[in-house]
């Protein structure tokens, strides 16, 4: 539908909306149907005055229509003739030359249309006293009309007093109804909306004085406010490149209008989006790349499964298929993420990664049947899930929901909850119901302010207020000075750091973390070690890491990192090097491909040739795998 059939223009009562185009209308006079241009393009049909011939002329317009659509289009041209004076008149100011005169029409805002707010000066005032003169002016009328009104909201109430009936019932519902719509407060005078010091200033008058600098931080600052655009926005090389290309263009460049921008130019990017993915297409045919499937369901169930595409340090975007009246199970899995292959190109893709439910593993390693290809699942699922294990023990448990319990508490009731703010300093992170390692941020909050905390349970207020003394209140307050049961949240906060420490590196997107995983659970393992951790939380980990994410390929990615490679006992780790040459036959059959692998894996290992030399010795543990 037409985008202005809901506006004020008299011509829209000479046409009907187009369905199917925005801006698009139907001649009521000759059914022309017009789809593109608006009223504007309407109008130029029906006046035949159209500038560029563009618009067929309407064969059966009233001679009275058409001149209506000629002054119709003369008061647009001459309000664009004012804008375009306007602007000239903020040039001028800008560059110092703007002639003074000895009586002037100050326009009290020129944005507003239809505004007949003016003044006029004498002769020997002063500039700087006109402002005065001018609130002086408004006031006396102000007071004035604020004096008719109400007279008129008095005598108004005086005859709806004496005009009703006792005897009338319709006297009566009608004066109930008069009393009950109106306002019982007279209207507020036009100059509090019309007053230079209430209502935005015009950007002309705001250029007068102070620097240009503050002047355009204010103009910015105020779309960034009102249009309730976040402020870290302004650090987008987007705003940075839009601002820079402004000052280069210089004044009297027209904005974009929200028809150029949703139509006109987001085509135009949507083409250099195309044209970058295609860029990225050719490095898949290069290096290879990695297929990424993630799966969401919102609140309403709405289930949505994204792919995207890595290669070397790049990420897009493939799609998203909407799979929420889909049986999620391996087969449809399986055969969406087969067509995603063939989409992007089999000889492509070296690895696919999901996560780990059951009908991506089973889809997963069907794919690796079929393909020569790897299915690996999500490192950072693989962690999240090992924080999950470790919650399920009931002692873990216990710890966990006394902690929910503290700071549910907290929170459920506003005094406590600003009364521990104003001791703490701030927030309590509280347990998220997803992922299962915000339960260490939690306890870890809740450890880090628990000599505050107890500060709030012992002071004056507490135990003079009547939380103190609900069933709740006693157990919380027994809770914070329960030394036992602090150590053991401690202990298990330090277990938890080991994994978390592991999970936010794998869940980063700074570096590619293939070939740091099988290093990082390694380093997992014996800060367990360290910490004496029971026997059963390094089952758990061992059991999680034997099940899903020990694989061949994070194994050849640790052997092929220079940074571990040359460790005492890792060139010529036998679990390592057939990793390395079953990854390389499924990848590249190929038996000539084999033979020069095998030969350039000597020199690797050996360091001889390129792999010897001072800058690749040096770049070893600087360089990321990749770059």
């Amino acid at each position: 539908m037409a985008s202005g059939s809901g506006g004020r223009d008299p011509a829209w009562r000479y046409c009907a909306p187009l369905e199917g185009h925005r801006n698009g209308t139907i001649c009521n006079f000759c059914g022309l149907n017009i789809k593109s241009g608006g009223i504007t393009r309407l109008k130029f049909h029906l006046s035949h005055t159209d500038p560029n011939s563009n618009t067929k002329k309407c064969p059966n317009v009233p001679p009275e229509v058409k001149k209506e659509m000629r002054q119709l289009l003369e008061q647009k041209g001459k309000a664009k003739a004012k804008k375009a004076a306007d602007m000239e008149e903020i040039r001028a100011e800008l560059q110092g030359t703007m002639r003074r005169k000895q009586y002037s029409l100050i326009d009290d805002d020129e944005e507003e249309e239809g505004d007949e707010d003016v003044h006029m000066y004498p002769a020997d005032m002063h500039l700087d006293e006109r402002d005065e003169y001018r609130e002086a002016v408004r006031a006396s009328k102000a007071s004035e009309w604020n004096r008719d009104q109400l007279a008129g909201f008095m005598r108004g109430k005086r005859k709806i007093g004496e005009s009703s009936q006792p005897g009338d019932p319709a006297r009566r519902i009608q004066r109930s109804q008069s009393v009950r719509h109106t306002d019982p407060s007279p209207p507020i005078a036009p100059s509090l909306y019309k007053s230079s010091a209430a209502k935005q200033k015009s950007i002309k008058n705001m250029f007068k004085g102070g620097s240009i600098k503050e002047t355009m931080g204010r103009l910015i600052s105020k779309f960034f406010i009102y249009e309730s655009v976040p402020p870290q926005k302004a650090d987008s090389h987007h705003f940075k490149n839009m601002i820079f290309g402004a000052q280069q263009a210089g004044m009297g460049i027209e904005p974009s209008s929200p028809y150029e921008i949703k139509s006109k130019y987001l085509e135009m990017e949507y083409k250099d989006m195309e044209d970058y993915v295609n860029l990225q297409r050719e490095k898949w045919e290069t290096y290879g790349c990695t297929i990424m499937c993630d799966g969401w369901t919102g609140p309403t169930k709405l289930s949505i499964i994204n792919f995207m595409v890595y290669s070397k340090g790049s990420t897009i975007f493939l799609k998203s298929v909407d799979a929420s009246k889909k049986i999620k199970d391996n087969k449809y899995i399986y055969g969406l993420l087969k067509d995603v292959i063939k989409e992007v190109g089999e000889a492509n893709v070296v690895q696919i990664v999901t996560d780990n439910g059951s009908a991506f593993v089973k889809a997963g390693k069907l794919l690796m049947k079929k393909y020569n290809l790897y299915w690996t699942p999500c490192a950072a699922h693989c962690i999240d899930l090992m924080f999950e294990d470790i919650g399920k023990r009931d002692s873990v448990a216990q710890l966990i929901g006394n902690g929910r319990k503290i700071t549910n508490f907290i929170y459920n009731h506003g005094w406590l909850l600003a009364k521990m703010r104003q001791v703490c300093g701030g927030d309590i992170v509280r347990p998220g119901a997803t992922r299962f390692a915000t339960n260490y941020i939690a306890l870890d909050s809740l450890l880090k302010k628990m000599a505050d905390l107890k500060k709030v349970f012992i002071s004056n207020e507490w135990s003079s207020h009547k939380l103190s003394r609900t069933v709740v209140g006693h157990e919380v307050e027994r809770l914070m000075f329960d030394h036992q049961y602090w150590e053991k949240v401690e202990n298990l906060v330090s277990i938890y750091e080991a994994l978390y420490t592991v999970l936010r590196i794998v869940d980063s997107e700074v570096v590619p973390t293939m070939p740091f995983v099988y290093e990082l659970i390694r380093l997992m393992k014996t800060n367990l070690d360290r910490l004496k951790a029971k026997e059963w939380v390094k089952l758990i980990i061992v059991d999680r890491w034997d099940r899903t994410l020990k694989h061949p390929l994070h194994a050849a990615a640790y052997y092929l990192n220079p940074k571990f490679q040359y460790r005492p006992g890792v060139g010529c780790n036998p679990e390592l090097l057939q990793a390395v040459h079953e990854v390389f036959s499924k990848l590249d059959p190929n038996s000539d491909g084999l033979c020069n692998f095998g030969n350039e894996l000597i020199l690797f290992r050996d360091a001889k040739k390129g792999f010897g030399d001072r800058a690749a010795i040096v770049s070893r543990s600087k360089m990321v795998p990749g770059d």
